[in-house]
Order: structure tokens, then sequence, then C-alpha cells
């Protein structure tokens, strides 16, 4: 390694002396003039565009800073510059910038202070290890958006296009004036403007956070308001890279497929519409059926996951031990078309305008007449079947049970920036609609708390606080290299219990199971938002 450093820097020193006599051609050439206007020789240092802010206008993109060295086009500059440029690559690029007369800009290790070599702080839109990537996407070499908020609030961001720039004054031919001192000057650069978002950065940190801590590494958390449905935090895994994203392009799992916003079997935590359609139609928890392990409708048998059957359930019991049979058994009671219009009140098979023009998929929900046989309906009852939603639209569901009944599609826009950092123009919230009476609403929560508390759900149970909520294991259709069916874990659920502020939902691709791999993520996330208190 010292051999190597030693080399680099005998061929820059040689560089340097090849280019002093170089200079002297160069410096009484027009050859040598670039980028000049009004006697000034320049180059760009730096690019910025609009900010996206969190809901307490702390910045999603544009966060970090960097020193960047711009460098005259002398010997002088090109020495004084060595010193903060330990980059080989960045070296070799300086250099041939100089060569050709113009003012090379570069990264830069350390702060320099020179009259023809200085640094200067310019803003880097994102982070390497970013932050609501798959929300925010990202730009290209252009400086537009591809994807993401970047791409559909492209024209608002680019108005807020802000340019810094390093320059020094030259003769009327282009030579360098004895004397000028590099400076730099500002256009619009780093401006304020720009849009504001729901996400709560430090909660959108939490879930990222908990994401890598439990090791789901496909899957995805959703964060809302359970007043609102505003969009709190969306993480999805794996993440692409936003500075680099073509080396994402090829990579195992798909990273550039935002799976909070992705429709799948939804499996057991669809059994609280199933109970709310019951109960709205004047089904009482006491509704009893007797599990012997199994469910058979003409031919079709549907096998409960405890082999031997749970007994005799009531409804309370059959939400906590998640049980297949009974829950067939009540939608059958209830009927199709109350458990459909159910699940179509409470959002699902429903596009989502996250902001101006940018939809999730609307997933399936099928309608009462796409049913057509008792068995369509006992797979519906457990979440199988055709029904396919995104953990977005299913923590809409249990954000609209902890509100009281009261369903809002959830929302990411929240408002415009001006150059001051004013807001100028607020998102309207979408319009709300009663899904469920306030009444039914208290009691399939009060279902939830206890499955928490004794049933399926008890390791999201947070040690700090009270949640509701539901674990599922959901058949997906997918099958490995191996032939085995890949199963999706789910948990669906709010907290606090007795005052709800959060509905949140955890999901893992190919996982063990609900209870096993996300309830303890939730319990995680509680944990910690609880913390703030």
């Amino acid at each position: 390694m010292g051999k190597r450093v030693i080399a680099l820097f005998f061929i820059f020193a040689l560089a340097v002396g090849t280019l002093s006599m170089r200079m002297l051609t160069l410096s009484v050439s027009d050859a040598a003039v670039t980028a000049q206007a009004g006697n000034t020789l320049s180059a760009v240092v730096g690019e910025t565009r609009g900010y996206i802010y969190d809901r307490n206008m702390q910045p999603l993109v544009n966060a970090e800073r960097e020193l960047a060295v711009a460098v005259k086009p002398t010997v002088q500059a090109l020495n004084q510059a060595g010193a903060v440029l330990s980059n080989a690559e960045n070296k070799n690029a300086v250099f041939e910038t100089v060569e050709n007369g113009k003012i090379a800009v570069a990264a830069a290790d350390a702060p320099l202070t020179e009259a023809d070599a200085k640094t200067v702080s310019r803003v880097a839109r994102y982070s390497a290890d970013g932050l609501a990537v798959h929300l925010i996407g990202y730009i290209n070499a252009d400086g537009d958006g591809v994807c993401g908020l970047e791409q559909y609030y492209n024209e608002a961001l680019q108005g807020a296009r802000g340019i810094l720039r390093a320059r020094c004054g030259v003769d009327a031919k282009g030579r360098l004036l004895d004397g000028a001192e590099l400076q730099f000057t500002s256009e619009n650069y780093d401006s304020p403007a720009g849009v504001q978002v729901t996400l709560d950065k430090a909660i959108q940190i939490i879930a990222e956070e908990a994401l890598q801590k439990f090791e789901i590494g496909t899957g995805a958390v959703v964060v809302l308001d359970t007043a609102t449905s505003e969009i709190l935090a969306l993480a999805s895994v794996p993440e692409f890279s936003q500075i680099h994203p073509e080396k994402s392009l090829d990579a195992v799992g798909a990273p550039f497929v935002n799976r909070a916003i992705t429709p799948y079997s939804v499996g057991s935590v669809f059994k609280a519409v199933v109970a709310a359609a019951a109960i709205e139609n004047g089904t009482d928890e006491s509704f009893s059926y007797t599990c012997t392990g199994a469910y058979t409708i003409g031919e079709t048998v549907f096998n409960c996951h405890v082999h031997e059957g749970h007994g005799k359930q009531n409804l309370f019991a059959a939400t906590a031990n998640s049980c297949n049979p009974y829950f067939i058994d009540l939608a059958l009671h209830t009927g199709r078309e109350s458990v459909c219009a159910m699940s179509e009140n409470l959002g699902l098979g429903a596009k989502i305008e996250l902001a101006d023009g940018f939809y999730t998929k609307a997933g399936i929900s099928p309608a009462a007449y796409s049913l057509t046989s008792p068995q369509d309906l006992a797979n519906f009852a457990f979440g199988q079947g055709e029904l396919l939603a995104s953990p977005l639209q299913m923590t809409a569901v249990y954000a609209a049970i902890a509100n009281g009944g009261i369903y809002r599609a959830p929302s990411l826009m929240r408002a415009v920036i001006d150059a001051s950092g004013e807001e100028v123009q607020r998102a309207f919230l979408p319009t709300p609609r009663r899904a469920m009476s306030e009444e039914t609403a208290k009691r399939v929560g009060a279902l939830l708390q206890y499955t928490v508390e004794n049933g399926s759900g008890r390791r999201a149970k947070p040690s700090n606080g009270t949640a509701a909520g539901k674990t599922a294991t959901a058949q997906s259709g997918w099958f490995d290299e191996n032939g085995v069916e890949v199963t999706q874990s789910w948990f669906c659920g709010y907290f606090p219990y007795e005052s709800p502020r959060y509905a949140v939902t955890v999901l893992k691709e190919n996982g063990e199971g609900g209870s096993a791999d996300c309830a303890p993520v939730f319990r995680y996330i509680a944990e910690e938002i609880l913390k703030f208190g």
C-alpha cells in the first residue's frame, strides 16, 4: 500500500512538472478560454434543487454537506490542492481539467484556503445510507426526477434550482489576471423552497432501524397517524442506492420494488374485517363454533393450523387463536354481501393517491357476485383466495378501527414551501367516511387487544404501553426453487390501545409466521415511539 502511494505521489509530481511547461503556452492561447462571461473564468461547484421536508420541516434531502475544492488552472493552484486530494481519481481528473485551462472542481478531504485553491461546503442531495428512498426516489444525471416524489414533483423541485460557481478574473483573451483571487458565487443555491410531506423523520428512522435490527431482509413497515391516516413512516427493504442507482439494477431481492405499496396475500389480518362485518350485522362475540381441526364444504377441506382443532370457540377466542374454521363459519353466517361491503368500505381494492399523479396499485377485493360458491367465501374469510392488499392499505384498515370506524385514505403530501421557507399551499386531507359504527369499531378493537394480551399477538405487546393487533401467515401461491410455497408474515395493529395514535403494519416476505417474524418488530417500533411521550 505504501509503495503504491509513493508511486502515485511521484506520478502526480511528474505531471505537475510537465504541466508547468504547458501552462506557459496555454496562458497566452485562446484555446484556454472556457466558460467566460464578463471577463471571468467559471466552473460549477454544485447544483441544488428544491427540498423535500418532513412534517416537522426536517430535510429528507439536501441534509448533508461535503467539502469541494476549486482549483485555478495554474501550477501553483495544483500544488496547493494536492494536500486535500488523497483520491487518485480526483487527482487525475483535476490535473486533466487544469491542463485544459479550466477551473477544476473535486471532492476534498480537508478545508483549504489559498488564493488559487479553495474549499467550500456544498450540498449533498442524498446520504450514503438514504432515508425513505422508495418514496423519495432519485434524480438522473440531468438533475430530473426518475421515480418517487423526485419524479412527481419534478417541476416544483426544479423550479427551486440553484447553482454554486467558482470564478476568477481573466483578460479579454481569456488569460488569467495576475493576483485574481478565486471566488464563489451563488445563484439561488440551496434555496429553502420545496415540498413538505407527512413523514416524521424520527419515526421513519425507527421503522428502518427495526427492519435492520430484526433482519427483515425483504419486507416493509408502514406507520400511520390513526386520526388522519397521514403516512408517518413508509419503509421497504431491500433498498437501492440513490447515489448510484445503477448498482442496484441487478441486485438480489429487487430493491426498486416498494413493498409497502405492493399488494400481497394478507391472510389472517383480514379477520378483523370479517369480525367488523359480523358485528355490524348483529352478530355478537358469543357466536360459537366448535373447531375439530378442519372445515368441510362439499369435497373441499379447509384445515386449521392446529391439527386437533381448537374446540369450542367464541369470537374472542377465535381471534386470539386465529382459528380459520371459526371465521369460515362466521363469514358464511354473515353473508358474502356484508363481508365484501365492509372490505370495500375500508379501502381494499382501491388505489391510493400518495401525491399528485402518484398512485399505488389497487390490489383486489372481490365483489360479492364474484364469490360464486361457499368455498370462495370460505377462502375470503381468512384473507386468502383472490384478495390482495398492500401493507399501506391494511394499515389504513386498522387505523379506521382505531379511529372509531372512520376510514380515511392514507396521504403523503402536506404543503408547498416557498423561497422564504414558508408554507404557501396546504394539501387537503382525503374525505373521511364511516366504514362501521363507533360501537363496532370499539368491539373489534377489544378483540384485537385481547389477541395481543392473550393470543397469537403476545410478542407485539410493548413493555411501556398497550396495543391491539393481529398476526397472519398467508399462503402466497409463489413457490421457491425447491417447490415449497412461500408464505408472507404479517402483523397489523395500533397503539396505545386506550387512546390510539399510531397504526402499524409489518410485513416479511417468505417468513415463518406473523407471531415470530413481525410481532417483535411491531413491539420495538411501538416502544421506541412511546419513548417520545
